[in-house]
């Protein structure tokens, strides 16, 4: 179904819209960045990583809030004054808390979040990378919990040259990784990311891009589950190259 535009949008919502999407932004993040050893500059707002020939690649990120081990529970970084982070490093925080307050979700506007089923850290960072429109997010882990961060740097940049391919490959890998009521809402809202043409035809989703050959994904009744998806191998013209 599609998301309400109107107040009481919920946080489950907010998170099907964009969850998958920001799976993918975080495979893509592993891939690039492999094993490389990382630190945080809290005053210059940047995560440094640094690979064994101690090449440096600085990012520019924002932080959102930090997890905590001990009590399960999210604590805003707007929330968290001690932390004595730069103002300028909070606008993604704050434009979330900004949003939670119109669309009353507590989730995004409560300093404190107690954790449950479908609301852990990877979860709001999920949302967080989706709203803010970030390259991905990144979890930094130290002890007794994590501080999670946006990348939003024009250095990190997303150039997938086979998005149908892509697609095919990531959405078994999320739904293998997190179980969801509604597989084919999920997926709907992955395919918008892409700014694909879409069809569907009851539990067949049908999604083409240029030339390349269309890619079915075929759900149960209910929507629920995913039982194929095929297709998307074509080659590639010039139409087919996305940068989302």
């Amino acid at each position: 179904p599609a998301l309400r535009s109107n107040t009481g949008m919920s946080f489950a919502e907010l998170y099907a819209r964009h969850a998958i999407a920001s799976f993918d932004k975080q495979v893509y993040l592993e891939a690039m960045l492999g094993r490389k050893r990382w630190s945080f500059d809290a005053q210059r707002g940047t995560l440094i990583f640094e690979d064994a020939h101690d090449q440096e690649l600085e990012l520019a990120v924002q932080v959102l809030g930090t997890e905590s081990d001990e009590d399960a529970s999210w604590l805003w970084a707007w929330a968290n004054p001690a932390a004595g982070l730069p103002a300028r490093m909070l606008a993604a925080a704050l434009e979330l808390k900004a949003l939670g307050e119109r669309e009353a979700i507590p989730e995004l506007s409560q300093a404190e979040v107690a954790f449950s089923p479908g609301v852990d850290a990877g979860r709001i960072a999920a949302v967080a990378s989706g709203v803010c429109r970030a390259g991905c997010f990144y979890r930094a882990p130290y002890p007794g919990g994590a501080i999670f961060m946006l990348i939003k740097d024009a250095k990190f940049r997303r150039f997938v040259t086979r998005p149908l391919p892509r697609i095919k490959r990531i959405l078994p890998m999320f739904l293998s990784d997190t179980p969801v009521d509604d597989a084919q809402a999920f997926y709907l809202h992955y395919l918008a990311f892409y700014r694909l043409t879409v069809k569907v035809d009851g539990q067949r989703v049908t999604a083409t891009l240029g030339s390349a050959e269309p890619l079915l994904a075929v759900f149960d009744p209910p929507g629920r589950r995913l039982l194929s998806i095929s297709g998307g191998d074509s080659p590639l013209s010039k139409m087919d190259v996305l940068r989302p």
